[in-house]
């Protein structure tokens, strides 16, 4: 009876174990930016980015990557819609005034784990900025990237339909073995 026992636990623990030796992906996180946490520029950049250390994925139809600027004192400013370059998301403000002062970019993004990571980024300005003319950016959508997360999931399925199947078969083997 105890080498019965010993057998199903070895048999209940391989799908376990396999499972857990493969590596596991950390959430992607921001690598640098434009501009850069903390900086202190001279004025508001004509474009304005985030770049992590992950591909970035996008689900037609919907915004799931976004920037957003905001000002000290809670004002919001415009941009553009955001664009996607592998694992950079970009947006350039629109017209308007921008005071010099602290400034807060907000990201939130989608990477190709499948997980949202959102976060900010201080900076500030020392001069007032003035953007006169409108630059339209159209969004681009990475079907490839999209592909990579599924077949991550069907690397799940498959886990789980082997860890079912040995669970099945343990069962039937203590069932037999205590008859």
């Amino acid at each position: 009876m105890k080498i019965q026992r010993a057998l199903l636990l070895l048999v209940l623990s391989f799908p376990v174990i396999a499972i857990s030796a493969i590596p596991a992906n950390a959430h992607t996180s921001l690598e640098l930016s434009t501009p850069s946490d903390g900086q202190s520029i001279e004025f508001i950049p004509a474009e304005l980015s985030a770049s992590f250390d992950e591909e970035l994925i996008e689900i037609e139809g919907e915004m799931v990557n976004t920037l957003e600027l905001e000002s000290a004192d809670g004002t919001k400013y415009v941009l553009s819609s955001a664009t996607i370059a592998g694992s950079t998301v970009s947006a350039n403000p629109r017209d308007g005034e921008y005071p010099a002062g602290d400034y807060l970019l907000k990201y939130r993004v989608v990477s190709a784990d499948g997980h949202p990571i959102s976060g900010e980024i201080a900076f500030s300005t020392q001069s007032p900025t003035t953007i006169e003319s409108d630059i339209g950016v159209e969004v681009v959508y990475q079907e490839e990237e999209q592909d990579r997360y599924f077949s991550n999931i069907g690397f799940f399925v498959v886990a789980a339909i082997f860890l079912s199947l040995s669970l099945y078969f343990g069962v039937r083997f203590i069932r037999k073995s205590s008859q």
